[in-house]
């Protein structure tokens, strides 16, 4: 067993420096409080990160992007540092809660480019959606493995569940293996920052997110909009295993127009995976 021990504070100085140029905000929308941290200047570019997650899926995105942007990541409400949000969890409510605080970070002409990882990619699609019956139109939607499409999900091995009883050792090896199985391809990448990040993560997540995940409700609203769309995901991402091509078909259907990319040899949490080959991606979705 590896006897790894979580250094929290080695962790909370790492943290700290990509947060510490960030202007972190506490803003009230109408059923919660939803944390947003925010770096540079510029078009906005949000960004929402995937169930049991938080501001810190984005990590190694923050600093690069805010050179020419002015990127904007929520802990979404139920998630992180942002408020619970009142039963039922709804990605209508969730996308509406984060609506309502944008008033307060972005201008109503702003047409921000919005991106989402996995079940922030379904949220993305309700943001844009309410956004757009609020009269504000993102110039486009950027969606990375995203849940929602009511696609079959990948076969994949049975995850370590944690419990009380675990030793911290064993919680650690736990993270770990769980990344392996489903976050990132490469067992390599999983590294002490990933594990770290995961821990604090699903211990500060309170709404289920995969069971929205399982349902259609991403591509039901966007058949409602027509903002420029693109995909993108890892060829080995395991939450999609041998389905791509019966998501993509649901795409073609809701917009024709849909632009993909699949990277190869890299799995679902690609932008920590390989944030370089990652990053270029995502720079050539926005200047598309």
């Amino acid at each position: 067993m590896n006897k790894k021990k979580f250094n929290f504070e080695e962790f909370s100085n790492y943290l700290s420096i990509i947060e510490k140029d960030s202007k972190k905000t506490f803003i009230k929308s109408e059923n919660c409080t939803v944390c947003w941290r925010s770096w540079g200047e510029g078009q906005p570019l949000i960004l929402l990160h995937g169930g049991y997650g938080s501001w810190a899926h984005w990590i190694k995105q923050a600093i690069p992007f805010s050179k020419k942007y002015k990127v904007l990541i929520p802990d979404m409400p139920g998630f992180g540092e942002s408020d619970d949000l009142p039963l039922p969890h709804t990605p209508e409510k969730i996308a509406s809660n984060i609506a309502d605080t944008l008033p307060e970070l972005i201008s109503n002409d702003a047409s921000p480019i919005i991106c989402g990882f996995s079940f922030g990619g379904l949220i993305a699609g309700h943001l844009s959606y309410t956004l757009i019956q609020r009269g504000t139109r993102p110039e486009k939607l950027i969606l990375i493995g995203p849940g929602g499409l009511g696609a079959k999900r990948g076969e994949i091995r049975n995850m370590i569940a944690r419990h009380s009883k675990m030793t911290e050792e064993e919680i650690y090896n736990a993270h770990k293996i769980n990344l392996e199985i489903l976050m990132m391809y490469d067992a390599k990448k999983v590294d002490d920052w990933s594990v770290h990040i995961q821990k604090q993560n699903t211990d500060a997540h309170r709404i289920k997110s995969r069971p929205i995940s399982a349902t259609d409700t991403l591509a039901k609203i966007l058949k409602k909009q027509d903002v420029p769309l693109f995909l993108l995901w890892g060829e080995k991402d395991a939450s999609v295993g041998v389905y791509l091509e019966d998501r993509m078909a649901i795409l073609r259907e809701v917009n024709n127009k849909v632009r993909f990319h699949v990277e190869y040899n890299l799995g679902h949490w690609i932008m920590y995976e390989n944030e370089i080959i990652f990053n270029k991606i995502l720079e050539s979705f926005i200047q598309d």
